[in-house]
């Protein structure tokens, strides 16, 4: 008898006897408090309106889904805001308790909220923005959006799965062409599965490994 293959089939039904333990705790919220830059102005300036529209409505008040990643930061955003240098001759970043959920019209501002996961685990983002969002994770471009209206916080919905345990960022740029500007976010962090052995569980290991024993003894006694 192959006594490693029963020991393994054993430990393979009492882990899927067992529960599954998944763990969801909020990450941020309104009240989280994070990297803030209010000083980046119109990017607008820069960009055509399939990303940042011209001020007061000028160019519309477009519904745009998935556009193209911005690539270009005025000095403002410091050296290499994406990968965590906000230093620089011109950097107006600052820390700020909370950050606020309005900010001045036709304007964009950036956000950075810093978090260490424990475990594996998959983050859920709801998110609202008058007028749009772009929002990036550990410094890669993940989705963005543009909608007439004011926040509503199941506006958008955003998931990244399998984040490793550890310090991570999550960067966002909010956008805005006129008339009000609001801001809602909630992010839920939710652990990967895993097997809990249930005192059934437990109990069928033990029957089974006495059960191996006593074959074993009988098959020692007859040879």
């Amino acid at each position: 008898m192959n006594m490693s293959k029963v020991v393994s089939k054993f430990v393979l039904i009492a882990s899927l006897a067992g529960s599954m333990a998944v763990n969801a705790s909020v990450i941020i919220n309104n009240n989280t408090g994070g990297y803030y830059n209010d000083g980046i102005g119109d990017m607008a300036d820069y960009y055509g309106p399939s990303q940042f529209p011209g001020a007061n409505i000028s160019e519309g008040d477009p519904v745009i889904n998935n556009p193209a990643e911005p690539t270009h930061f005025s000095a403002a955003f410091g050296n290499d805001w994406l990968n965590g240098d906000y230093s620089g001759p011109e950097s107006k970043w600052q820390t700020v308790s909370n950050i606020p959920d309005t900010w001045k019209i036709n304007h964009e501002t950036a956000i950075v909220y810093e978090f260490t996961t424990d475990s594996f685990s998959d983050l859920s983002i709801d998110l609202g923005v008058d007028n749009g969002y772009f929002l990036w994770f550990d410094g890669k471009y993940i989705s963005g959006a543009l909608a007439p209206g004011h926040s509503n916080i199941n506006e958008y919905n955003i998931d990244i799965s399998d984040v490793a345990a550890g310090n991570h960022r999550l960067q966002i740029i909010r956008e805005d062409h006129g008339v009000a500007s609001d801001f809602d976010i909630r992010v839920e962090a939710k652990s990967k599965p895993t097997p809990v052995p249930t005192p059934f569980s437990v109990a069928l290991i033990v029957v089974g490994l006495l059960g191996m024993l006593v074959m074993r003894k009988k098959q020692e006694t007859r040879a």
